[in-house]
């Protein structure tokens, strides 16, 4: 088991393809193998670590704790607290103990029979852990125990490995936005390198930001925003954008253009800004008697250019081309035109269906020609 620890191929699912395989063969060598769960520690603003169980009957399952997860009874109550505290194992023979730990009495009264938790440490100082439990009579022999013991160290080595590869995955989706992390992992990291996608671009901009980021506590500030990031990312990565960039209080997303055209993407796109105003909407409701938040949306249709800019020791994965350019000129006509919702006559060329209106040829900023804009019919301005 200690050769194939080491040796077997990763597999880029966060350790589920890796636990299903090691219960396997575990339970072919004579294993009384009923349950198992391990930890992939990973590097997530919202997620402490990510809980793989695997069960005899149902499979794998993934529970992704929150850092909220150290002060919840059930963790400070169960065998893995006494694991990080220092512990090398804890043992409970389901059976024949009246058990003190929540997660053993659940599984005395599934059928289970023996319960083994040992901590795998890391490298870095950092302790993961594994348990398994059976439901076969007389639980887990001396054997089996002692086989277990002498697995942790390789088994401790490959879960630093594959939560090291989660940790990775889980930073770079965070920072860089699902499709850019899929291209850097796949080694489009090189500077000056990319791509041209066909895309519907967004760009939304909150409004009189610097006004209210003066008058308010910078703690506020920022509870503020991530409330309002977090509406607009949610809504946006919910119907298949990908949010590329946090500009102070705007936000930069594309809607790649698939093999449905671009009808579908620019439609994708319209459904998120819809989404985001009713958001918005409810959020104002919350933060009464506060002034109500209000933003601007631009949706545009066009070619981008994706990748890696910048110097040699910080690079940016973005996109930039005319496009983006014109998108965030017509966002900056919402105010002028009084709708939060300002479309171009590319995007709305390729929409199919949708009630707009024409509020004519306006100048951008920095752009020869003039552009035509349009909006929907429930946002156009009434005067």
């Amino acid at each position: 088991m200690r050769s194939w620890l080491l040796r077997v191929a990763h597999v880029p699912d966060g350790g589920q393809s890796f636990l299903r395989d090691l219960a396997e063969r575990l339970r072919d060598r004579g294993l009384p193998l009923w349950r198992s769960s391990l930890s992939v520690l990973t590097k997530h603003p919202e997620v402490l670590w990510r809980t793989v169980q695997w069960h005899e009957t149902s499979g794998i399952q993934i529970i992704e704790r929150q850092h909220a997860t150290f002060r919840d009874p059930f963790f400070t109550q169960s065998p893995v607290a006494l694991l990080h505290q220092g512990a090398e194992n804890v043992r409970v023979r389901l059976a024949s103990e009246d058990p003190r730990f929540p997660i053993c009495r659940d599984l005395k009264e599934q059928g289970g029979t023996d319960y083994y938790a040992q901590a795998l440490p890391f490298s870095t100082g950092e302790i993961s852990y594994v348990s398994w439990a059976s439901n076969a009579a007389g639980g887990f022999t001396d054997e089996a125990i002692g086989a277990l013991d002498v697995m942790v160290p390789s088994l401790a080595q490959r879960v630093e490995l594959e939560s090291a590869y989660h940790a990775t995955r889980a930073l770079l989706g965070v920072y860089l936005g699902r499709s850019a992390a899929h291209r850097v992992l796949d080694g489009a990291f090189r500077r000056g390198g990319g791509s041209l996608t066909h895309s519907a671009i967004w760009f939304c901009d909150l409004r009189d930001f610097t006004v209210m980021s003066d008058r308010m506590a910078p703690g506020d500030v920022v509870k503020m925003l991530d409330a309002y990031f977090d509406l607009v990312a949610g809504a946006v990565t919910a119907r298949g954008g990908d949010v590329l960039k946090f500009v102070g209080d705007a936000v930069l997303a594309i809607f790649p253009t698939t093999d449905a055209g671009p009808a579908a993407a620019c439609a994708s796109a319209l459904r998120a800004a819809e989404a985001v105003l009713e958001a918005l909407g409810r959020l104002n409701e919350q933060r009464l008697p506060e002034k109500p938040l209000a933003i601007g949306i631009a949706l545009h249709l066009g070619e981008v250019m994706f990748g890696n800019i910048g110097s040699k020791e910080r690079l940016d994965f973005t996109v930039i081309s005319s496009s983006v350019n014109e998108t965030c000129r017509l966002e900056s006509l919402c105010k002028v035109l009084k709708t939060p919702l300002a479309l171009s006559a590319t995007f709305v060329n390729a929409l199919q269906g949708e009630d707009v209106v024409d509020l004519g040829e306006h100048q951008l900023k920095g752009v020869s020609a003039k552009a035509r804009v349009f909006t929907i019919g429930k946002l156009a301005p009434t005067s």
